[in-house]
């Protein structure tokens, strides 16, 4: 690998109960449950300014904060002790999960389990209104369940998560982690939610869910976000342009931005001539790869900075819930970044479904590009042609400390590549890929577009999948044979315009690459219903 292009890959590349509306037969039960759910919803939008990127305590004996996990980071791959993550909110609550006062713990530590159940979705104040009650002696209906959710992880009922397993092929999505396959396209919001659960214990860390509060105020082309939890709370700012209105809000691109990867994502001129709003997040005022920074001066729990990052994004997008002033339509937002922010992209998209399209470029190890494969070609090698996972596991400090020790040993993962790109679906997602660019898997990241395409067909969601590898460029300069896939896509799912979407394409690779599917995958595929 020639020095220049490997010294802009180091930098660039490597990169409990409560009663629920549908239980209330009386006026003064469904007024109870109103006046709950407008506690649960938070404060009110602010329209004040705050001192960018940085945290407050309120608290003078720093109870807010948590130190390191310790045990998380003594993690081992081999370790027999499995973690059992719960979860007990019932899916039927009209107002959604209940807020607890008990801390988010990272999973794989000392706490041995998390409550999933304590950690309801805070959005807009509208997810959680004051039922009307109706004049007349019937009961009025439930209101609809707001599904505009960042996840559905109090849902679900997460077992026991292996930290090893005995696997060469690629693990199956559709299987559960108690043995048994999902049946029905219902059955993948938990199944999504176990394969999360397994990435936050192993791989990222925790991503900390509905924090107390999160305001937002706009002002000059600059949304400020300040967010309150545990005694703490710290701000940020991200830029937009091209913005709509109050009353004529637009559809949104948020992009990784700032340092010399420039402005909002990298995906060039293919976005000229769309009518959406550009959203700049520069990822270092939440989370620095130096070190420290806004979100583990908040949370301080060993976690990863692409996780931090998802978690930033997610505060963008409550903020602009909350703040219709910055011209935002927030039910048709997209997310992009290439290279370490590739990854970062991938991991706002299979963490938040308030994420419409998602757009990671070029990615590689960490992203959208297979574990087991990317070992597989290194030591036909001889060497480390692709970034393997103990690099990968400790640049940028993207990931767990612990992660790093599945280096070698990456066939007793229980999970692979495939399985992250799948907690977008059925989502739309478009994925760029460079062939010739090794370092960040050329073929790791095909096999990895091939077998994750197998999620989207069993839902039903061929349409929503495209994955797109061509060479013949520079890292992170879009080719023009990509443009059109990135119109098509950002038109249809952005703007609901008629486009066609849906394919697997590397004909413009330089190179044959051969997925064999059979030497990879020994599951099903189901049609699920």
């Amino acid at each position: 690998m020639p020095v220049a292009v490997a010294a802009f890959g180091l930098w660039a590349c490597g990169d409990e109960a409560m009663t629920s509306a549908a239980q209330c037969t009386t006026k003064e039960c469904l007024e109870q449950v109103g006046q709950s759910a407008g506690i649960i919803s938070g404060g009110e939008s602010s329209s004040s300014s705050y001192a960018e990127n940085s945290v407050e305590s309120s608290s003078d004996d720093g109870s807010g904060s948590q130190g390191p996990d310790s045990s998380a980071d003594a993690q081992s791959p081999t370790s027999s002790s499995d973690v059992a993550i719960s979860s007990g909110a019932s899916s039927s609550s009209v107002l959604g999960p209940q807020l607890s006062s008990s801390s988010d713990a990272l999973p794989g530590s000392s706490s041995d389990a998390v409550s999933s159940s304590s950690r309801g979705h805070q959005h807009s104040s509208s997810s959680a209104t004051k039922p009307e009650v109706s004049s007349s002696s019937e009961s009025t209906p439930p209101s609809p369940v707001n599904e505009f959710v960042e996840d559905h992880r109090s849902e679900c009922q997460i077992g026991n998560i292996p930290s090893s397993v005995n696997n060469a092929k690629l693990p199956d999505p559709f299987k559960k982690l108690d043995g048994t396959r999902i049946s029905s396209k219902a059955d993948w919001k938990c199944r999504r939610e176990e394969i999360g659960a397994m990435y936050e214990k192993l791989m990222f860390g925790t991503k900390p869910r509905n924090p107390e509060k999160v305001e937002g105020s706009y002002s000059g082309g600059k949304l400020t976000i300040k967010v309150t939890d545990k005694g703490k709370s710290g701000s940020f700012s991200v830029k937009i342009s091209n913005a709509g209105t109050k009353d004529k809000p637009k559809p949104a691109m948020i992009g990784f931005g700032g340092g010399m990867m420039g402005g909002c994502g990298s995906l060039g001129n293919a976005t000229n001539g769309l009518d959406i709003a550009q959203i700049t997040f520069n990822p270092d005022d939440v989370a620095p790869e130096s070190g420290g920074g806004m979100f583990f001066q908040l949370y301080n729990q060993g976690q990863g900075t692409i996780i931090a990052w998802a978690w930033g994004v997610s505060r963008i997008i409550d903020a602009l819930e909350k703040t219709p002033e910055a011209g935002i339509d927030v039910k048709h937002l997209a997310m992009t970044g290439c290279s370490r922010w590739g990854k970062g992209t991938l991991a706002v998209g299979a963490f938040d479904e308030r994420i419409a399209l998602t757009i990671p470029q070029e990615s590689g190890s960490g992203g959208a590009s297979l574990w087991r494969v990317g070992a597989q070609v290194n030591k036909q090698k001889g060497k480390q042609f692709v970034q393997g996972l103990s690099s990968a596991g400790t640049e940028g400090k993207w990931m767990i400390s612990s992660f790093k020790n599945y280096d070698g040993k990456e066939n007793t993962l229980p999970f692979d590549q495939h399985m992250l790109v799948a907690m977008v679906a059925p989502r739309a997602l478009l994925i760029l890929d460079n062939a010739g660019q090794e370092w960040l898997g050329e073929v790791p990241s095909n096999y990895c577009g091939q077998a994750s395409k197998e999620v989207y067909d069993a839902l039903g969601a061929t349409e929503n999948y495209t994955y797109s590898q061509e060479g013949g460029h520079g890292h992170c300069q879009l080719p023009n044979g990509q443009f059109d896939e990135v119109k098509d896509f950002m038109n249809k799912f952005l703007l609901g315009k008629d486009a066609k979407t849906g394919k697997i394409d590397y004909t413009k690779n330089t190179q044959t690459i051969n997925f064999k599917k059979s030497e990879w995958i020994d599951w099903e595929t189901p049609s699920l219903k």
